[in-house]
């Protein structure tokens, strides 16, 4: 399985392609229906809804794994002595961290 960030870049620029295509028949649309001042805040706000989309296109959803098997594998060239990784993930800051312990062999 590749990089989900790698395998939609395809899909990414179709979407951002599709999106921009919408925003110029907007643009057309508020030209040619100039003196309609109601349809043309409408059109306003669907354009800026568009960008919005745009702009969430880009963002990878996936946690970023490999920053952290990057970290493990630089750390183990260091010292090939390591047997392990401790890793803490907290959602909420607390100076008495509650924590569940999971203990896994790969």
């Amino acid at each position: 399985m590749g990089d989900f960030k790698l395998d939609s870049e395809l899909g990414e620029n179709n979407l951002i392609f599709i999106a921009d295509n919408l925003q110029s028949e907007i643009h057309k649309l508020k030209f040619n229906r100039i003196s309609d001042s109601l349809l043309t805040k409408h059109l306003d706000f669907y354009a800026n809804e568009i960008d919005k989309i745009k702009d969430l296109i880009g963002i990878n959803p996936r946690f970023k794994w490999q920053l952290l098997e990057k970290e493990i594998d630089c750390n183990y060239i260091k010292d090939k002595s390591l047997t392990g990784a401790s890793i803490f993930f907290d959602w909420k800051h607390n100076v008495a961290p509650n924590r569940v312990f999971l203990n896994f062999k790969l």
